[in-house]
């Protein structure tokens, strides 16, 4: 049996022409592919950026309108503190105001929570972990932020107070120390996001409480006789 070799109709040279016309044309077109597939996920990766800088800016506008408040949180602090000591030496002072309560509200964490793993891939190591970085230091901030809001709930309590025992007075001291090393880390845990973000130029958007709110929070209650 004899086995025939194919043979071009026109001769190997042209068919080598030919077919690497056809090699080129198909690189060409995976060039293409490849150049549109990578201005996509650049596209991509900037949309993520934009909504997570967007998303930690409003954190930080969270975090700048608590710290507005630390002035006024040490005076009644201090306040209250007076308080304490007038009763334990036997010549109590009077409340003539609500012992209130500092402002704040959560960071906002839905973009960096739903982001999408193929774009994340896509993002520079560093970058990645910068982020994850700031969300984490989020995160432990919220556990701040809502602790000190129970020991001010629980302060509350002494609202209208006209006796205090020993025991109230212990818990009154308990309480005033616990609000202190809350406000002391939520004070630290800013910085240090701000200083996170001012990596990529990330910057609060604006105040988010006005200050008419904070007014009674900020008005002097220790009766000064």
């Amino acid at each position: 049996m004899r086995f025939r070799l194919f043979k071009p109709l026109r001769g190997w040279r042209q068919f080598g022409g030919e077919v690497g016309i056809i090699v080129l044309g198909v690189l060409i077109a995976l060039g293409a592919q490849q150049i549109v597939e990578t201005m996509n996920q650049r596209r991509e990766v900037r949309e993520l950026r934009a909504a997570v800088d967007n998303e930690i800016g409003y954190g930080l506008t969270t975090y700048d309108a608590r710290l507005s408040q630390n002035s006024c949180f040490e005076a009644r602090l201090e306040e209250l503190s007076q308080w304490l000591a007038s009763w334990r030496a036997g010549k109590p002072k009077q409340l003539v105001g609500m012992i209130s309560a500092p402002r704040s509200g959560p960071p906002r964490m839905s973009v960096w929570a739903s982001r999408d793993p193929n774009v994340m891939a896509q993002m520079p190591l560093q970058m990645k972990l910068v982020y994850g970085s700031i969300y984490d230091e989020f995160a432990n901030n919220e556990v701040q932020r809502l602790d000190e809001r129970m020991t001010w709930l629980a302060l509350a309590e002494f609202d209208r107070a006209t006796q205090l025992d020993n025991a109230s007075m212990m818990r009154l001291q308990g309480l005033l120390t616990r609000a202190r090393w809350r406000a002391n880390n939520i004070t630290s845990n800013a910085q240090y996001i701000a200083e996170l973000a001012k990596k990529f130029g990330i910057t609060p958007q604006q105040d988010s409480f006005p200050s008419a709110e904070l007014a009674e929070f900020c008005t002097p209650i220790l009766a000064k006789t």
